[in-house]
């Protein structure tokens, strides 16, 4: 049955277009902290494993939140690597590359998780600017800029400070 909460179309299209993409960043993100997580080689080992396996739980959380709020717009979630691939902000570790070492994994994570709050605000302004703006999708992303934030807060703690 066809969506009627009087939302226009278009405005709908574009809150899912910015859920999609939101979700392709936390895939990509999710391979590589994950990643992150299993390569972690550190005299602090276990509470960085324990660290980063707490950020992609997060991030799991994330993208069925991400993907649910698409489908209460009446849209269709991503399903495909190739379309997280193809849409993502978050670029991907090398598989060449030398394993990173915990702080530079965790500046990594760090990175994308303020990459993904630029980009979530640039979605926020475009979303806004709609004659009748989708203030649930609006809502949605403002706190998830929250809890990314405070995210960040946490890695930049287990961070050295001089780095």
């Amino acid at each position: 049955m066809e969506m009627n909460i009087g939302e226009p179309k278009a405005v709908a299209k574009a809150s899912v277009n910015a859920l999609n993409n939101l979700l392709a960043d936390q895939f990509v993100m999710l391979a590589k902290v994950w990643g992150f997580h299993w390569n972690v080689v550190d005299p602090n080992f276990a509470s960085h494993h324990a660290f980063l396996e707490k950020l992609y739980r997060e991030i799991m959380d994330n993208i069925d939140d991400v993907a649910e709020c698409a489908r209460c717009s009446d849209g269709r979630p991503f399903g495909s690597l190739k379309a997280y691939l193809s849409h993502t902000r978050i670029k991907e570790i090398k598989e060449d590359e030398p394993v990173f070492t915990a702080c530079a994994m965790l500046k990594a994570v760090l990175a994308d998780y303020e990459t993904v709050i630029r980009e979530v605000r640039s979605d926020l302004d475009n979303l806004d600017a709609k004659d009748t703006p989708d203030k649930a999708t609006i809502g949605f992303l403002e706190d998830f800029i929250t809890r990314t934030e405070k995210s960040c807060w946490m890695i930049r703690a287990h961070l050295p400070l001089n780095n």
